[in-house]
């Protein structure tokens, strides 16, 4: 896959040759259900014309630009996203330098310096671009026709809810992660380095591996969750928990720790992913220090319950 970063508003100055690609254009955050079925779409209809597929998106996120609503983080990182399209095989990624100048930028304009010389366009039917948002995908029909254009309906989950990044990050937001797993399709994660904690979970005789992830990435709901966590592509159950250590040790802001079960090794340093499944619990402050160590091994057999079966390394 081809990355290219633009900064100057406008692609034309590329020397590509756009006639022979098929794009689809979006944030992309989550790269979810309804995402991938934009990807798959494109990857079709170039594999259909012999054409290369091209996969436009934007950082910093136009709502964080726009200021729609309040900053709080990524579902996928750029890095992240970065990957999943390396593992659809798509030819090119364009990522798009999103700033207020883009921002202003009539719908005409923005038409004419990103997407007119495209060979193929997929969009989804709320895709929505130019300033205030007055593109969209009746005005990309009027410029290309229906041979140049494909738009995709809306996406919906069992409960009948569009499928979309704000409702996933709702979920996460109140622990509910199995229906926000369904509409991503892969359990949501966090990669990082493990670094040195203050010791208090193998003073518990629980020792956790602190990891140091993307300050951008979207934290869920603080609790405890069961897990898989990968260290060099082998996979072990684990407990993870998002929190401050009311009981011992108290925090300013949230942080990820996690107890990986059946593991004995020095990781500091390594980067490792963690995957999570589902919700446990609270955090809960205990006044005493065997309270706590009763509950992580209750924690523990849930875990271990859950993932019964399971073996290492699957």
């Amino acid at each position: 896959m081809e990355l290219i970063k633009i900064k100057d508003n406008d692609i034309n100055k590329l020397k590509l040759d756009f006639s022979k690609m098929v794009a689809t254009i979006g944030e992309f955050d989550g790269v979810h259900l309804a995402h991938q079925k934009l990807i798959i779409e494109t990857k079709a209809i170039a594999s259909s014309k012999s054409l290369y597929s091209a996969v436009i998106t934007f950082y910093p996120h136009p709502d964080y630009i726009i200021k729609s609503r309040n900053y709080d983080g990524y579902l996928t990182t750029l890095k992240e996203k970065i990957e999943i399209f390396e593992n659809y095989h798509i030819d090119y990624l364009f990522i798009i330098d999103f700033s207020k100048e883009l921002m202003q930028m009539p719908k005409e304009e923005f038409f004419n310096s990103y997407l007119a010389n495209f060979s193929h366009l997929v969009v989804g039917y709320d895709f929505r671009f130019g300033y205030h948002g007055l593109g969209d995908a009746l005005y990309l029909q009027e410029k290309l026709g229906s041979a140049r254009l494909s738009i995709i309906d809306e996406v919906k989950c069992d409960n009948d809810n569009k499928i979309s990044s704000n409702l996933i990050r709702s979920y996460l937001k109140e622990g509910q992660v199995e229906q926000a797993n369904i509409l991503l399709a892969y359990p949501y994660s966090f990669k990082g380095e493990v670094i040195k904690g203050a010791q208090i979970g193998t003073s518990l005789g629980f020792p956790t591996a602190n990891v140091e992830i993307d300050e951008e990435k979207f934290i869920p709901k603080c609790g405890v969750y069961s897990a898989k966590v990968i260290i060099n592509n082998k996979t072990f159950n684990g407990i993870l928990n998002i929190g401050t250590n009311p009981s011992i040790n108290l925090l300013e802001k949230p942080r990820l720790e996690v107890h990986i079960i059946d593991f004995d090794g020095d990781i500091y340093g390594a980067n490792i992913e963690i995957k999570i499944y589902h919700f446990i619990r609270e955090e809960i402050k205990f006044s005493k220090k065997e309270e706590l160590i009763s509950q992580i091994k209750k924690d523990q057999e849930y875990c271990e319950k859950e993932f019964l079966g399971e073996k290492h390394g699957n």
